[in-house]
């Protein structure tokens, strides 16, 4: 075999270890954004359940207030013990509790009858059919508009079981659609035997699901699917989903792979043109081109020096370094994909804020920080107050205007230490770590006062707002960093300070614990500085 042919041979080979890297990388590619996109779907699917699970709770919220009103509770004595007219009762309870954001109340007596809510009949059906309830709990029923939620707990008055008081949420269409607006991307909705029932979108409703490969396709788009997982629902229950359209993404990966093919064919050919070119001078740096061949065989990609000459193997190699220019920027493309979808996995997508997949994912250096240097953690948790008649009187864009607008006053009046976090709806975190807890209280007063004094705008209408803080601290001490602690603390303020009429800031008792110690601790220092500064006489 002639030199020549060998020289085509080398080159041949060299044409398909091209393709082949420029097919795996697009492979590569392909891999991390259809992976990554999997992933995103799956904590979106967690943040709604999540968003489920604490609307159940607000339910159970709801029966707390109601059943732990004393005046109430006079009145369902009268009427069960004494036989007294329940008219005195509705009256009561509509001035009382009708402002609640639910869509069924009913009080059922210890036989069943009906005090309040006669009109539900479909709950009181769903009730009557239970046990009685001997503690705060909640369950799922069907009803001809979708499935019902409810939140159901007794009354009980001087130690006696008087009644059981429920409320419940219809999750419908509309519910659908307040979880999910219809931007064509996204969809949730409940399912049975492979058919769609009540969607986000009502134009899916009555499609078949493909629940092998967790799809709905219709002529325009496709969808994979998640589902939301409902703990307290039974079998007779629909499963609820939440989709998202896979179709941009199908049509962004298959321009790239036409531009990898063509990218591999152009390649191919100048290739095999710097071949012909080697035959004609070959005694240049053809050991040069060999080391590189063989470091890309080992997946690096070196960097070739140009030379000014213009001989053959001279371009040859001129070409080869541009090649190798071209797939250090795709590698750098898709290395910068990974990192784009990395920080969409970790922030909020409205507000720009941490969420709560980066919470989990931080909090553990921020406790092993504070137990290390001796600082304090204190979580600021905020609430927007009244933010569903926000949603209900300007729709879900008002709303997210106003959260919008709350998120650039946290961002604009947070101190370069703060982590701010959107954990649902609307709800929001401060992260701090400091040596006195008393400035992250003196922050939480400036927030709430700025969101008092500065209404958002949407649509030239002045929306105003009003905040409720919920502060917690954890002072460094071994066994008792946990964020779930450290949350449930902040949360059990943030509910007093809603008891107490919203719009203002609570703090918790680890708080003044922390700022306790703080005190003595720079008391301390303080007089160990004046003590080392003495000078002997």
């Amino acid at each position: 075999m002639n030199y020549t042919s060998r020289i085509f041979i080398y080159v041949g080979m060299l044409i398909a270890l091209l393709t082949g890297m420029m097919l795996l990388s697009f492979k590569t590619a392909t891999d991390i954004v259809v992976s990554g996109s999997r992933e995103h779907l799956r904590h979106a699917a967690m943040r709604k359940q999540e968003s489920v699970r604490h609307q159940g709770d607000e339910l159970l919220n709801y029966t707390d207030i109601i059943v732990n009103d004393l005046r109430l509770q006079e009145h369902i004595y009268i009427i069960v013990q004494l036989g007294a007219s329940s008219e005195a009762l509705a009256s009561y309870y509509d001035r009382q509790f009708s402002s609640l954001p639910t869509d069924a109340h009913v009080i059922l007596s210890r036989s069943g009858e009906v005090l309040y809510g006669a009109k539900y009949s479909r709950l009181i059906n769903a009730l009557r059919q239970r046990k009685k309830a001997t503690s705060r709990e909640k369950f799922f029923f069907m009803s001809p508009d979708g499935p019902v939620m409810v939140a159901v707990q007794p009354l009980v008055y001087q130690g006696e079981t008087l009644a059981t008081s429920a409320v419940a949420r219809l999750l419908g269409d509309s519910w659908l659609q307040q979880q999910e607006s219809n931007s064509g991307e996204y969809l949730i909705f409940f399912e049975s035997d492979g058919r769609v029932l009540w969607s986000s979108n009502p134009d899916y409703r009555g499609f078949q699901i493909n629940r092998a490969s967790k799809m709905v396709v219709d002529t325009e788009r496709s969808f994979y699917l998640h589902e939301v997982d409902l703990p307290e629902a039974g079998t007779e229950i629909p499963r609820l989903w939440f989709a998202a359209s896979e179709t941009r993404l199908i049509h962004m990966l298959n321009r790239y792979r036409y531009w990898a093919y063509a990218f591999s064919f152009l390649g191919g050919l100048t290739v095999l043109l710097l071949g012909w070119l080697m035959v004609r001078n070959f005694r240049r740096p053809l050991a040069q081109l060999m080391e590189t061949t063989e470091a890309m065989i080992h997946g690096r990609l070196p960097v070739l020096d140009r030379n000014e000459s213009r001989t053959e193997l001279d371009l040859l190699l001129n070409r080869f370094a541009d090649v190798l220019d071209a797939l250090r920027r795709e590698k750098a493309k898709v290395k910068r994909a990974h990192k784009k979808l990395q920080e969409t996995a970790i922030t909020d997508s409205l507000t720009g804020m941490y969420n709560r997949r980066y919470l989990q994912e931080v909090t553990p250096g921020l406790f092993a920080q504070v137990e290390r240097d001796g600082r304090y953690l204190t979580a600021i948790l905020l609430d927007l107050d009244y933010f569903k008649a926000v949603n209900d009187e300007h729709g879900h864009l008002g709303g997210d205007a106003v959260l919008v607008h709350f998120a650039r006053l946290l961002k604009h009046n947070s101190r370069a230490n703060d982590q701010l976090f959107r954990i649902g709806g609307e709800e929001f975190l401060i992260l701090n770590v400091s040596e006195n807890p008393d400035g992250n209280v003196a922050l939480a007063e400036k927030v709430r006062e700025l969101v008092s004094e500065s209404p958002a705008t949407y649509q030239g209408v002045r929306i105003p707002m009003t905040v409720s803080a919920g502060i917690s601290c954890y002072s460094g001490r071994l066994g008792e960093g946990s964020l779930s602690r450290l949350m449930r603390s902040a949360d059990k303020a943030l509910y007093e300070a809603k008891a107490s009429g919203r719009n203002r800031v609570v703090v918790h008792s680890s708080c003044k614990e922390a700022s306790t110690m703080a005190r003595k601790k720079n008391q301390k220092q303080s007089l160990s500085l004046v003590t080392n500064t003495k000078k002997p006489f």
